[in-house]
């Protein structure tokens, strides 16, 4: 069955800042042209202090542009009105967005950073630049999404709207399409955003209720609106928590727990229906019972049966994620002890086979047989052995099966429409999975001028030559993160890649110090991805010392990274940052870290105390993002850690706390305007 809510949703977008333009069309209307186009041309400087990249969306209600702010060159996103949306409701909508997420201060939150009326009388907004894809994206492409993920985003979701309703605000439109993930593979703190707070309700004791409805005016989409919003009755912060129950409902279970025909009967199924469990519509998909209850509490009809707060739901899905690590953790020790069971009744079977052997000439010759047997079965085993590969069809784009002598042109099909996709929608970005290069898709994706970021996950034959022509266009963000690249394809990076200011290396195999050596070529980089590379020392110091601009560097994974590898970190003098998630690295190391570092990963690092926590606080005053999970450190660090006067986001993980301690730390972390993850 087709969606035929869809058109109160605003379709998809890999830059997802291009959904707060609002409605989008194939083509550009009367209604929907441009503002004020001498303020946006691209080149332009805005208000002296906002450089006008181009145009990233255009809808029935607003225009997007990107632009660059100067002296800081932070990507951000300007949003105006389209002249012939100037009515006063619109107005009203716009300054309720800007001021609704003006007032939140969250990073699962998209931010407002400025807002004002030009002097032609358009009011615009500028706002965080959000590259990634909407919750619906993946949805459609994935359908059902695991157990872990879905969990993972939900929580940060919680999060985000536990803040707003903290401030007083309530979203009231919340949908997979307004969720965006920065990234899809590993959902970590930060890695998801809300969007589009157009319709939302601010509050204020002691002050007049501001909200764009009138009595009995129904808002928001149908597939998430709750029974209450449906028949435009009073609403709070009970009417997200029903909308993001159906969120989590479709993220398990690949469907909305309801859809009917048209818009009506969908209202109607929300008020009078209720629906199936979990395992049913997910087709027989086991689940947590404690996850069953969330949902059915969530998506209770009545609000006074439905769970009161959005911090409540938050403390629910970081108990049942707890529960599934606890799951996890005795299901690997079982087995392994089951392993270690059945190592020990193999010796002793030995030990027997042995001793009967030793009585009888016959066994003794029978050993010798065995021996013999075995002798060249191990030299079978030694012997290089031929890698023997299955021909599979491969799947054509329109569901067709390939042979492998069409395979290229699979490829080069799978490209082009993926190129195609990306002109069409405006983007500068495409993402191409697990594809095998040729030649000429190398020069299909550097024919392709407007594209600046490109993702190659899990890719392979990558040579000399086709790096060379694949940066020859304008890339300057590349993502090959997985892909099969050998000392020659890295080192051509690092010769033709000038232009580029992101790479990530994270994964890929085969990558030599040599050729990662290479890489401090790359003058204009500011964000290097290494997690899992072989970095030494000795590698780390050049990459350190020659790349002048660097901001971002991850070494996650790497176990030759310790205490030393801190020295050489701390160096440069430039403000900057790096996760030193799983390496090496103690208490020692973080003596070294001074005021210049502003970010810091530190997970899986047992080896980190209280005591390096303490030397952080005294040298490093400017850190505004830590995250310690899997360190011992004690709940006493992190009240003195909460004093850090820059810091404002900080994931702790799992520790052995009591309960007084554990509130102790959320006031004070919400006293502070602090957000605090996975505690």
């Amino acid at each position: 069955m087709g969606r035929p809510m869809e058109d109160f949703e605003t379709g998809n977008a890999e830059d997802a800042t291009l959904r707060q333009s609002g409605p989008t069309g194939a083509q550009e209307t009367e209604g929907a042209r441009p503002v004020e186009s001498a303020l946006f041309v691209p080149g332009s400087l805005f208000l002296g202090k906002y450089n006008i990249q181009d145009r990233i969306g255009l809808g029935g209600m607003g225009v997007v542009y990107r632009c660059s702010q100067v002296f800081i060159g932070r990507d951000l996103a300007i949003k105006t009105l389209n002249q012939g949306s100037m009515s006063d409701e619109a107005v009203q909508r716009f300054q309720t967005e800007a001021k609704a997420a003006g007032s939140l201060n969250h990073p699962n939150i998209v931010s407002v950073h400025d807002f004002g009326v030009t002097d032609g009388g358009t009011p615009y907004m500028v706002m965080d630049f959000v590259p990634g894809k909407t919750l619906q994206d993946v949805l459609t492409v994935h359908g059902q999404l695991s157990l872990e993920t879905v969990i993972d985003i939900l929580i940060q979701c919680a999060d985000a709207l536990a803040h707003a309703h903290g401030k007083g605000v309530f979203h009231r439109d919340i949908k997979p399409s307004n969720i965006v993930l920065l990234q899809e593979e590993s959902i970590g703190p930060g890695a998801i955003r809300i969007l589009d707070f157009g319709i939302a309700k601010i509050s204020s004791s002691g002050a007049q209720t501001q909200e764009l409805t009138k009595t009995g005016m129904v808002i928001g989409s149908p597939l998430y609106m709750s029974p209450e919003q449906s028949l435009g009755r009073k609403m709070d912060a009970r009417t997200d928590i029903y909308s993001l129950g159906c969120v989590l409902y479709e993220c398990l279970c690949g469907v909305p727990p309801f859809q009917g025909d048209t818009i009506i009967e969908t209202l109607m199924l929300h008020q009078t229906e209720q629906p199936k469990t979990l395992r049913e519509a997910s087709m027989g998909r086991e689940f947590p019972p404690q996850l069953q209850e969330l949902v059915s509490l969530m998506m209770a009809k009545s609000v006074e049966d439905r769970i009161e707060s959005m911090g409540t739901v938050h403390q629910i899905l970081l108990s049942i994620k707890d529960a599934l690590r606890s799951a996890e953790k005795k299901e690997a020790a079982l087995a392994e002890q089951q392993k270690d069971t059945l190592a020990e009744r193999r010796k002793s079977f030995i030990t027997s086979v042995r001793s009967l052997l030793l009585n009888t000439k016959l066994m003794i010759a029978l050993v010798a047989i065995v021996v013999l047997a075995v002798a060249g079965v191990v030299i079978t085993q030694l012997e290089p052995q031929k890698e023997v590969k299955s021909i599979k069809p491969i799947p054509l784009l329109d569901g067709g099966l390939a042979t492998p002598e069409i395979e290229q042109a699979s490829y080069d099909q799978k490209i082009k429409r993926a190129l195609t996709e990306s002109r069409s929608r405006g983007w500068e970005h495409t993402s191409i999975p697990s594809c095998e290069f040729s030649q000429s898709q190398f020069k299909l994706l550097a024919s392709a001028k407007w594209l600046k970021r490109l993702t190659l996950v899990e890719c392979s034959r990558f040579t000399p030559e086709g790096i060379k022509t694949l940066l020859s266009g304008n890339i300057e963000v590349l993502d090959l993160r997985g892909s099969e690249l050998n000392e020659q394809s890295v080192e051509a990076v690092a010769k033709y890649g000038s232009n580029l200011r992101n790479l990530s290396l994270s994964k890929c195999t085969n990558v030599s110090p040599k050729a990662i050596k290479a890489l401090a070529q790359l003058k204009k980089l500011e964000y290097l991805d290494l997690s899992t590379l072989p970095v030494s020392d000795d590698v780390l110091k050049v990459i350190v010392d020659g790349i002048p601009h660097m901001k971002e560097l991850s070494l996650t994974d790497i176990p030759y990274i310790g205490d030393n590898s801190a020295r050489i970190l701390a160096r440069p003098k430039r403000n900057w940052g790096f996760s030193l998630s799983n390496t090496s690295i103690s208490d020692e190391g973080l003596k070294y870290f001074g005021k210049n570092i502003h970010w810091l990963y530190l997970s899986g690092n047992p080896r980190i105390t209280d005591k390096g926590i303490e030397t952080l606080i005294a040298n490093c005053p400017e850190i505004k993002i830590l995250q310690i999970p899997g360190t011992s450190v004690t709940p006493r660090a992190i009240l003195k850690v909460l004093q850090m006067k820059s810091l404002n986001t900080l994931q702790i993980g799992s520790m052995d706390i009591d309960n007084a301690t554990r509130e102790r730390v959320r006031e004070i972390a919400k006293s502070r305007g602090i957000n605090i993850y996975d505690f």
